[in-house]
Parts: C-alpha cells; sequence; structure tokens
C-alpha cells in the first residue's frame, strides 16, 4: 500500500511535467459539466447510502426490540407464576384453618372463648384477608404492566419491520437507478482521463504538502499505534488509504470505503468520535466558514438540509476524500466544487 500511494503522489507533484500536449485543459463550461456529473453520481450514492444506513439502524432496532420482548414474556411468566404461588399459599392457610372440619374463617370466630377473643379473631381474620388480597393484586398489577408493555414492545416491533420492508423496497428502486449511473460513471472517468493532467495540476501542491507531512509523520502515515489528532496526523494516516475503492455503506479499508465511512474511520483512529452520515457529521464539531478551513476540517458539500459528501481538508485549496462509486480515495480541488456547504472542525 505504502509504494502505491507513494507512487500515486509521485504523479500527482510531477504531473506539470508532463507534455502538455498530451492532454487537454478543461474549459470553464466543460468544468462544470464534470463537477454536474459527479455531482449527479455521487447524489444517487447518498440516497443509497442513507438507505442502507437506515436498513442497518432498523436491523439493529429490531433485534433490541425482539429481545426485550423475549424479556417481557420471561417476566410476565414469572408474574403469572408468582399469582399461582400466592394462591397456593392461600389455598394451604385456608386447608389449615379447615383441618378440624370446620367452615373457614366463620368457624375461627364461632370457637372464639369469649368476646375479647372473638374481637380478636376478627381482627386477625382481617388482617390475613387484607394482606392475601393485596398480595395478589400486586402480583395481578404487575403482570398487566408487563402484559401492557410486551403489547407495546409488539407493536413497536411490527412498526420497524414495516419500515425496514419500506426501506428495502426504497434501495431496490435505488439500485434500478444503477444502470443510470454506470453510464455516468463510463462518462465521468472518460473525462478523467481526459483531463488527468488538469486535475492533477490543480492539486499538485497539495500533493506535495500531503508528501511532506508523510515523511515528517512516518509512524502515522504506517499506522503503527494512536497518537494525538493533530492535522497533520490525521492527514497523514488519512493518506495512507488513497486508491482504496469507493463502497456503498464501507467503513473500513477491506472492501473500501464510502464518504463519511471514511473521515468516521479516519477520525476513529484518533479516538475522536464522529456520526456515521454526512446527517451526523454536518453537526459535528464547530462549524468554520471556507475563508477559515485548517488542515483536518472535515468539509461538506451539498446543502445544509441535504448533505450528499464530505472529506477531509489538506490544505492547498485541497481535500482528500472517498468520491463516488467508480472511483477511489484521492486528493481533489476544493475549488472545483460550486457546492460546499460548511467546513466543520471536529479535532
Amino acid at each position: 500500500m505504502d509504494k502505491k500511494i507513494k507512487s500515486m503522489l509521485v504523479a500527482l507533484t510531477c504531473v506539470l511535467t508532463i507534455n502538455s500536449t498530451v492532454f487537454a485543459t478543461p474549459s470553464s463550461s466543460t468544468a462544470n459539466k464534470i463537477h454536474e456529473m459527479e455531482a449527479k453520481i455521487e447524489s444517487l450514492d447518498h440516497q443509497i447510502e442513507t438507505v442502507m444506513s437506515k436498513i442497518n439502524s432498523n436491523k439493529k432496532e429490531i433485534a433490541k426490540t425482539q429481545n426485550d420482548i423475549k424479556g417481557a414474556e420471561s417476566d410476565l411468566k414469572n408474574a403469572q407464576d408468582d399469582i399461582k404461588k400466592g394462591k397456593v399459599l392461600l389455598g394451604q392457610r385456608m386447608r389449615a384453618m379447615y383441618i378440624s372440619g370446620s367452615n373457614g374463617y366463620l368457624s375461627v370466630l364461632l370457637d372464639s372463648n369469649g368476646l375479647e377473643d372473638f374481637i380478636s379473631r376478627i381482627d386477625m381474620v382481617k388482617a390475613v384477608i387484607s394482606y392475601d388480597n393485596k398480595v395478589i393484586a400486586d402480583y395481578k398489577s404487575k403482570a398487566d404492566d408487563i402484559s401492557k408493555k410486551r403489547d407495546k414492545l409488539t407493536a413497536e416491533n411490527k412498526r420497524l419491520l414495516t419500515l425496514k420492508s419500506d426501506n428495502e423496497k426504497k434501495l431496490n428502486q435505488l439500485n434500478s437507478d444503477k444502470d443510470n449511473q454506470k453510464k455516468l460513471i463510463a462518462q465521468a472517468k472518460e473525462q478523467q482521463r481526459l483531463y488527468a493532467a488538469a486535475e492533477a495540476a490543480s492539486v499538485s501542491g497539495a500533493a506535495k504538502q500531503v508528501a511532506n507531512i508523510r515523511k515528517s509523520a512516518p509512524s502515522i502515515s504506517q499506522s503503527r499505534g494512536v497518537a494525538a489528532a493533530s492535522a497533520n496526523n490525521v492527514i497523514a494516516f488519512a493518506s495512507n488509504y488513497m486508491g482504496t475503492p469507493y463502497v456503498w455503506g464501507g467503513s473500513s479499508p477491506n472492501p473500501g470505503f464510502d464518504c463519511s465511512g471514511f473521515t468516521q474511520y479516519v477520525y476513529g483512529h484518533f479516538g475522536v468520535s464522529i456520526g456515521r452520515t454526512t446527517y451526523d457529521q454536518i453537526n459535528d464539531g464547530v462549524p468554520v466558514s471556507r475563508g477559515q478551513l485548517q488542515p483536518g476540517d472535515l468539509v461538506l458539500f451539498g446543502s445544509s438540509s441535504n448533505p450528499h459528501h464530505v472529506g477531509i481538508y489538506v490544505g492547498d485549496g485541497a481535500y482528500i476524500h472517498a468520491p463516488r462509486t467508480g472511483d477511489s480515495v484521492k486528493i481533489s480541488s476544493l475549488d472545483s466544487r460550486g457546492d460546499f456547504v460548511t467546513g466543520r472542525r471536529v479535532n
């Protein structure tokens, strides 16, 4: 991986020496078309990632709810057993009073010796009856509460299953749009091939900067242990994964990253917790304007209500990111983006 990264960085920093006639420089209109094309791919990627994230979240909630239902059913059974035990104790007490063949509580009272004993027995019978009734009532109340909890959990489980089914239908619909996306990807790749030199030239300064950072932080760039989340350390670590493929829902080097999975993985390496999706990450840390960006800041694109892409600013007007389907982790120019929303400082 390290040799591959070095080769990519060298290629980026040296590409300006290539004969300028080999590659054309895109006009502003062409650059806009390329950006629009990539933005469409990003948008569909983002929609798929969002639905996949919801499905994964649904699965976790369903598993927890079903586990809670099992717990409630076990608690209900125990409560019902307690009610039965209480009734058995009451029966045993009654049998003890009937052992002489008498007629229960009435016999206890009639067998009293005098008025004082009679009154005492009345109080005793009242206390026994009151206690037994309270015990049974408490058990029944507990059983009713547990039963209601179980019913509520069952209804929630049904809702989550319906939501999961709806999200899976949405994902299937989005997947059916992949054929159109494949055409866009093919066109985007062709445009990248035609304008590779111009694209590399736009980030050559940043590529040199990243290369220098890697030299100054070799242990970080090789991922040997966790260090402080300084800008240089974050950038050095992130650059390890240049060339790693974009994968929907990806949050690790193998099989690959989506945009927010990449940024979360990089910062997670330093013990910094940020959200899993762009919707989460646009609220992480503190906001930073475009003019105040510093290396290591998150950069988000799209709109404030629908941020569909994110990367990490590396300085010199460039950022490292997992771009889109059909591409891999790379350094891109921030100037080419007209849909910058905000930066977020999270370290």
